[in-house]
């Protein structure tokens, strides 16, 4: 099995107190942790989440040292518009195999609080999805696009709904395309927000267009997470005749079959 969780965190993110050993103890194969990168960060109080890159790579180094190479270096970009210029000044010059590109918040509050319940659900959508097809325009260099569904996990959305935003969804998905990025399956989202039924139309779309770049990710920030339902999201993608998934080392895109 040569497919591993990519989108996973460790105690380098404020949200998580996992260590490194405790996922470590859970595979001997291969490891990638994908810290957060949020700009004033609405769901962490305004403050700024930059992942501590020197302290980092030196964890995974010494790590790397006595456990064969096993672990990759990750990050889970955060995108706001007004924090592009500071997403592009902090990756220059760092080392990274994988970037995962997500959207959060919108620079006022994240998606996930509460505020969000009081709200119109389409105009959400609309905006969620706008601000999603903005961030893979704007954001080079990233590889995976991070649940998308993340804007509307709050929210009761069908299959329905969806469709009556395609156009976006066709949007957002060119870019993916264009930008040679992975959609990513959270198996969280899917499987713990019961939104499965979202991601089945979701990867029908996406193959429909010509899509063709998958990657499997828990979201773990516990190992009690790590690896979440990951037989069910396979069981679905062989169902819908997808037999490999995309992974990255130096951010150099590699398949796997499944």
């Amino acid at each position: 099995m040569g497919y591993y969780d990519q989108h996973m965190h460790t105690h380098f993110s404020p949200d998580s107190a996992e260590s490194f050993e405790n996922y470590l103890e859970q595979t001997d194969g291969l490891l990638v942790t994908t810290e957060h990168l949020d700009f004033h960060d609405a769901y962490n109080g305004g403050v700024d989440t930059v992942l501590d890159y020197a302290a980092y790579s030196d964890k995974i180094d010494a790590l790397n040292a006595i456990h064969d190479g096993r672990i990759r270096r990750g990050i889970e970009v955060g995108y706001t518009p007004e924090s592009h210029a500071r997403i592009m000044s902090y990756l220059e010059g760092k080392t990274f195999d994988v970037i995962l590109l997500s959207v959060h918040q919108n620079g006022r509050y994240d998606y996930l609080q509460p505020i969000i319940d009081e709200m119109d659900p389409k105009a959400v959508m609309q905006e969620y999805f706008q601000l999603c097809t903005e961030a893979v325009r704007q954001v080079d260099g990233a590889n995976i696009f991070a649940h998308f569904d993340y804007g509307i996990r709050r929210l009761p959305v069908t299959v329905d709904d969806l469709r009556e935003f395609e156009p976006l969804l066709k949007g957002l998905l060119n870019a993916i395309m264009a930008k040679e990025m992975a959609l990513e399956l959270n198996t969280r989202s899917m499987y713990e927000y019961n939104n499965a039924d979202l991601y089945r139309y979701m990867i029908g779309l996406y193959l429909e267009m010509g899509g063709s770049r998958f990657s499997l990710g828990s979201d773990a920030h516990s190992i009690q997470k790590y690896r979440y339902h990951f037989d069910d999201a396979i069981a679905l993608l062989h169902e819908l005749s997808v037999t490999e998934l995309t992974l990255f080392k130096n951010k150099m895109a590699y398949t796997e079959k499944i």
